[in-house]
């Protein structure tokens, strides 16, 4: 299945959007990560299984700010 990287900014966000998808069936976990543009310093992101779709509607109906999402390579 494949994997997402949902970038939100804030670990609250991260671990509210994570704590959200886990109770609606995905599989959800949060993990810190490093910004490439080195002024911006660090940031938060959920990785996220399954529909991506429908996962990033979940969290903008609950009021979770993505900034970015991007598919992740294993």
């Amino acid at each position: 299945m494949q994997r997402y990287i949902i970038t939100t900014g804030t670990v609250t966000y991260a671990i509210k959007g994570k704590d959200i998808l886990n109770r609606k069936g995905f599989k959800a976990k949060t993990q810190r990560i490093m910004s490439g543009k080195g002024s911006a310093g660090c940031g938060y992101a959920i990785i996220v299984e399954g529909d991506i779709e429908r996962a990033t509607a979940i969290l903008r109906d609950a009021g979770i700010k993505i900034l970015q999402i991007n598919q992740k390579n294993d």
